[in-house]
């Protein structure tokens, strides 16, 4: 990747926001290689999803990306649920969660990083006239203001001026000959949820002051330096979250509010079983087998499943449409992409090159851990992600 791509952002904000707050640099820089002997500095990184949390730690050594631990907890018997179900917590239990998520992984580092979940958050791409730096500082406000649900003094706002496209096409090309418009992606974030994880971080005893949207994340760890369209597909336990990437810019940002729990929701209901019964089902069935002692799980699960492959579908179909760019591949990372049987029902149903995501390659991890880890890695993709950046911030 050349320097030129790499630094071929504009950016603006509002006003002043938390240091390192949000992050406009390539997500793909400063991730192989290293200066120095940084053996010593180890970071940790934080994702706090809806049903679990996670942490890994990791340091850099003469060049290289070390492992030093990582673990997950799920966040549901905190509040008298079961593990998979996604939860709501407020600081005081997110704080107890933490707690033990920290000292059960062995964690040593203090200083961390933390992943705001995208649900917490809005990304969008607008069309705003080619302006001025200053005039653009007052038109992203006013334009945003008609997407977000709050009032804008209530939001930190960021945005970038998405670089052309060097291949851009001619049937692209004869859509806009003057010019005119360009492309802002903008991010907003509620100042309740900034405020909710630096309290976390004080709480903690954590010295924290970097924070960012966890699609960024997703991609720094997703992805290699692939400048060509990829569908990146997080599958959670409350929503699935998409995000199509174009020349390592995230174009499309997107929220289908269906995930793995619906999949043990509906197992529940449809062979009169328990929520924690119908996880252990989905867990280790899947969409493989059939027909169990419990009756026909192939045909509860692969609705939920099929509705959110068809949504992927729309979502990339429509994009390809506008920017007559194809889509080349979908990386599936998140805790429902380890269900068995989902990697060929999604290149069925997308009929396109799908593969599963695998963050933890991009650093030295046991030789004994790499089963575990290859299994592991698609649910660790946000937090691995947010560690490499943190540690790309230490230099």
């Amino acid at each position: 990747m050349s320097g030129t791509r790499r630094n071929a952002w504009e950016k603006g904000r509002s006003e002043p926001i938390p240091a390192n707050f949000l992050r406009f640099s390539n997500p793909f820089s400063g991730l192989f290689g290293g200066s120095g002997d940084k053996s010593g500095n180890s970071i940790i990184a934080i994702d706090f999803g809806s049903s679990g949390a996670k942490v890994i730690q990791l340091r850099r050594d003469k060049g290289r990306i070390v492992l030093e631990t990582y673990g997950e907890i799920a966040t549901g018997p905190y509040v008298g649920m079961s593990v998979g179900q996604a939860v709501n917590l407020g600081l005081d239990k997110m704080t107890e969660v933490v707690t033990d998520l920290l000292r059960e992984s062995n964690v040593t580092s203090k200083n961390a990083a933390i992943a705001i979940p995208l649900r917490s958050s809005l990304l969008m791409v607008l069309d705003i006239p080619t302006l001025s730096k200053n005039d653009l500082a007052t038109a992203v406000p006013t334009e945003a203001r008609r997407f977000i649900p709050v009032p804008i003094s209530e939001v930190y706002l960021d945005w970038w001026i998405i670089p052309e496209r060097e291949d851009i096409s001619p049937a692209y090309e004869e859509k806009t000959p003057d010019k005119k418009m360009q492309e802002v992606l903008i991010a907003a974030i509620h100042r309740d949820t900034v405020g909710l994880y630096q309290n976390l971080a004080q709480k903690l005893a954590l010295s924290s002051n970097t924070y960012e949207i966890e699609t960024f994340s997703l991609i720094r760890s997703a992805m290699q330096n692939d400048l060509s369209a990829t569908a990146i597909i997080d599958l959670g336990a409350g929503t699935t979250k998409m995000a199509i990437v174009d020349y390592g810019v995230v174009r499309v940002s997107h929220t289908i509010n269906k995930g793995a729990q619906d999949i043990s929701v509906a197992l529940s209901k449809s062979l009169s079983i328990s929520f924690e019964k119908a996880e252990e089902i989905k867990r280790k069935v899947g969409l493989v087998e059939e027909i169990t002692s419990e009756g026909d799980i192939r045909e509860v699960v692969s609705p939920v499943v099929e509705y959110i492959f068809e949504e992927v579908n729309r979502v990339i179909v429509a994009y390809q449409k506008k920017h007559t760019v194809a889509v080349e591949k979908v990386i599936l990372v998140g805790g429902g992409s380890q269900l068995r049987g989902i990697l060929d029902l999604a290149k069925k149903s997308l009929q396109m090159n799908v593969v599963i995501g695998s963050p933890f390659d991009k650093m030295e991890t046991p030789a004994f851990l790499d089963k575990v880890l290859a299994v592991a890695g698609p649910s660790f993709a946000v937090t691995i992600g947010l560690a490499l950046r943190k540690l790309e911030e230490l230099g």
